[in-house]
Parts: C-alpha cells; structure tokens; sequence
C-alpha cells in the first residue's frame, strides 16, 4: 500500500496504483470522480437510488479493471466510458420495470388540466414529461441526446466515448431531436 501524501495526486497514478490494489488511492479517486459519475448515471435511470447503484457498479468495475487502463484517454474520459456502458446496461436490464404513464393517466392528466387552464407545468412535471419522451426514443439516438443536451459533451467527445463516427453522432442526434417534438407534441396534445 501507498502513503498518498500528494494533495492532489494525476488520476494516472492513482489508476496505476489502484492496480496493485491499493485502497487510498481508490477511495482518492472515488471521491474525485463520484459526483459526476452519480450525475451521468441519474441521466439514464431518473432515479437517485439507481444513480447510486450504477455508480458503484462503476466504481467496482474501475477498481477490477485498473491494470487495463492503457492510458489513450484520459483516466476520467475511461471513467465516463464505464459510466456510460454501466448505465445503459442497467436501464436496458430494468427496462420492462420502469415507470410508463399510460395511455388512462395521460389522458386523466390531460382532462384535469382542461379543467384548470391556468395551469402551468413545474419544472418537475416538464422533466418528468422529457424522461418520459427520452425513454421512447431508440438507444441509439437517446443515448447522444442525453450525453449532448443534458451532459453538455460535444460532438466529438460523444463519437470518441461511444466510438462512432462524429457524422454519425450528427444523424442521431438530428433525428433524436425530430423525434423527441413528435412525441412531446403527442404527449400535450
């Protein structure tokens, strides 16, 4: 084991001596790199407990898998990579038990809002409403939506994470937004 006395140690040679298990340094860059791991995970799931089970699903697998990091990206670009694939494992795995509003609640919701036209959606009604519309969408035009639009990453950095070509993180995301006004529109109306 390691005595990390470096205030702040680079991200590599934490990688380098968590591979010789050295649980310091885990815990270093668990704390380093948990926010945003929970933020990315909540992303996929809308739901904090899920968010929390995927990022330690996360942090398992970068405490399992430190000795392959051949360093071509950066430690928290591998990270992120992790996050990504572990989440949509995770929604793709609990897909059939997420919560769908149904046709017969759309449409109650949509009755007692004709009732009360002064009405205004909260900002948590609308994001509920965009997870819902997100949710429909196919994988593989949700998943650059959200890393773009909710994760603020660029074009390049999603073809890179998801190693697709950036014309084709374009197309996908072009179509996810066509899309998305679709269903949106169908979900108001």
């Amino acid at each position: 084991m390691s005595n990390i006395t470096s205030a702040r140690m680079e991200d590599r040679e934490l990688l380098q001596l968590i591979a010789h298990k050295d649980h310091q340094a885990f815990r270093q860059l668990v704390e380093r790199h948990q926010k945003m791991v929970i933020n990315l995970a909540y992303k996929f799931t809308h739901n904090n407990q899920d968010a929390e089970d995927v990022a330690q699903d996360v942090f398992l697998q970068v405490w399992k898998k430190a000795s392959k990091f051949r360093g071509d990206s950066e430690p928290a670009t591998w990270i992120y990579r992790i996050g990504v694939n572990t989440a949509l494992n995770f929604v793709r795995k609990h897909k059939r038990d997420r919560l769908i509003i149904s046709d017969d609640n759309l449409a109650e919701q949509k009755a007692a809002d004709l009732d009360r036209p002064d009405r205004k959606f909260d900002s948590n009604q609308n994001r509920k409403m965009l997870y819902q519309a997100l949710d429909q969408l196919p994988e593989k035009q949700r998943i650059p939506f959200i890393l773009n639009k909710l994760e603020g990453h660029s074009y390049q950095q999603i073809a890179d994470t998801l190693k697709i070509s950036l014309s084709n993180v374009e197309s996908r995301i072009f179509r996810a937004k066509s899309n998305l006004q679709k269903i949106l529109l169908k979900m108001i109306q």
